[in-house]
């Protein structure tokens, strides 16, 4: 069984260029560094394998990744503990299958690599307690083990907060990704491969692969029923999860311009009566807001990005947080007021939430405004959250729209939704790209931009209030018209 006093984070690869090992204990060192919390509760085992042992280049690599191991040591260890133990040399398929299953956190994070079977085989002896997988998206495994937090190993600070966030991830969270990684390896044997990879190279021609090549890239949706109607199918129900700003409803210059427009109100409500369809609206705005807005009945209200939620029957969830938490609230938005509500700038009391928002303060001011708030709201003890010309200010609770989603989900369908129903996502902030990368391979995620430059983990993009509009529409037709179930 794992050691419950120390989690164990596991890197299992050849010493190779390819590996990115330097890059991996960089981040390991950046998030002791960040959470020092952690220190003398986790062990970054890292198993290396020698590979060209002859060639100058890969002795180098061997003498900086031994440096950069000693340093971490040595700057972080204590009387009975190190945080590194490193292994130079093989180990047997036995002890590499205890490794696995004894590992809270599995790094797949090369900077290039082919399929990389590490991956695979850390989900295949995840028996016991369910660990995280962290992985490359230059790992060809990257491409179909959707489950797991896929994080670009270049990008030391995130990888980071990534390892930090796989640690705090609640049991349902790992379990039902795990379930559905194990699936899919279970499935996806060596016959499945052979028979995929000949039909593959049967039916080849450059206009077959250029539309392989496309449908890898997050664009608008021009045709529902290519990817819905086969994902959605004759499932027991559908959940549709949707964020209000700049999602159902279009963005305003003031939260109380943002109306939801009347033929998106009658959808969705003709969609909250259909017996096969759930719905929920989770919001950076409170619950009593946000139930104002919208003002339906049969619904979910999540508010101030989940951490309030309402369900239609009445019951309600407040996350717990610590009792001077309101009052830090109430001083920043005091600090706030006095030091940066000018110009155009405002503060939104939401409850829980704070939101200081610039849309109104014109472009040369933006930079020292928006300095100073986020100044206040860290020396509050508050976290800043970037938002369409906003910052929130949120608790430094574990607790996002993601996992608010997941709470909705289980607490609604029981432990076993993932199983049962199939979910649609759509969100347009950087808030509900929380909610998308927790729902990665378990729903149809959508991300309502128009701007390339916008990077997101949702599997398509909608452009803008319409592209949402002609979704629901799309949905509201399917679900009326599918098959009933046996």
């Amino acid at each position: 069984m794992r050691d419950s006093a120390r989690k164990i984070i596991l890197g299992v690869d050849r010493l190779d260029y390819t590996k990115g090992l330097g890059h991996r204990l960089k981040a390991f060192e950046k998030f002791l560094e960040k959470h020092p919390e952690h220190i003398e509760q986790v062990i970054f085992m890292q198993i290396a394998v020698p590979s060209r042992t002859d060639v100058k280049e890969y002795q180098d690599l061997k003498e900086e990744i031994d440096q950069i191991i000693g340093r971490i040591n040595g700057k972080f260890s204590t009387a009975n503990w190190a945080p590194i133990r490193y292994i130079y040399g093989c180990v047997s398929q036995n002890e590499l299958a205890a490794f696995y299953r004894d590992a809270s956190i599995a790094m797949v994070t090369p900077l290039r690599d082919g399929m990389n079977l590490v991956a695979k085989e850390f989900v295949a002896c995840q028996i016991e307690e369910p660990g995280v997988l962290i992985l490359s998206p230059f790992a060809g495994a990257g491409e179909t083990m959707l489950e797991a937090i896929v994080i670009n190993p270049y990008k030391i600070d995130e990888v980071a907060e990534l390892i930090h966030d796989a640690l705090q991830m609640p049991r349902d969270e790992r379990e039902v990704r795990m379930k559905h990684l194990r699936r899919r390896e279970k499935a996806n044997d060596v016959n499945a491969w052979t028979r995929g990879f000949l039909k593959v190279i049967k039916s080849a021609s450059p206009t077959v692969q250029q539309d392989l090549q496309s449908s890898l890239i997050p664009t608008a949706l021009d045709n529902y029923d290519d990817y819905l109607s086969k994902y959605i199918g004759n499932a027991e129900k559908l959940a549709l999860l949707v964020d209000y700003d700049g999602t159902v409803a279009p963005l305003a210059p003031h939260p109380d311009l943002a109306i939801i427009p009347n033929e998106t109100k009658r959808i969705l409500e003709r969609l909250s009566n259909c017996p096969d369809v759930y719905i929920s609206i989770i919001s950076g705005r409170n619950v009593e807001n946000l139930k104002k807005m919208v003002g339906l009945a049969n619904i979910t209200y999540a508010g101030n990005n989940g951490l309030e939620i309402e369900h239609a029957d009445g019951t309600k969830f407040v996350y717990p947080l610590p009792v001077e938490y309101e009052q830090n609230v109430r001083y920043l938005l005091r600090k706030l007021q006095e030091q940066v509500c000018h110009s155009g700038a405002w503060v939104e009391h939401k409850g829980l939430l704070l939101t200081y928002h610039y849309s109104e303060t014109a472009m040369k001011l933006r930079p020292a405004l928006i300095k100073r708030a986020s100044e206040l709201i860290e020396e509050a003890g508050l976290i800043c959250a970037r938002a369409y010309c906003a910052i929130e200010a949120k608790p430094p609770a574990q607790w996002n729209k993601g996992r608010a989603a997941i709470y909705i989900l289980r607490t609604t369908f029981g432990v076993d939704w993932a199983e049962r129903i199939r979910i649609v996502y759509a969100g347009d902030d950087f808030t509900d790209e929380a909610a998308i990368k927790a729902l990665k391979g378990l729903a149809a995620t959508f991300r309502v931009t128009s701007t390339p430059a916008v990077k997101t983990s949702a599997d398509r993009r909608l452009a803008n209030n319409d592209s949402v509009l002609m979704m629901l529409k799309w949905i509201d037709s399917f679900m009326a018209n599918r098959k009933p179930r046996e």
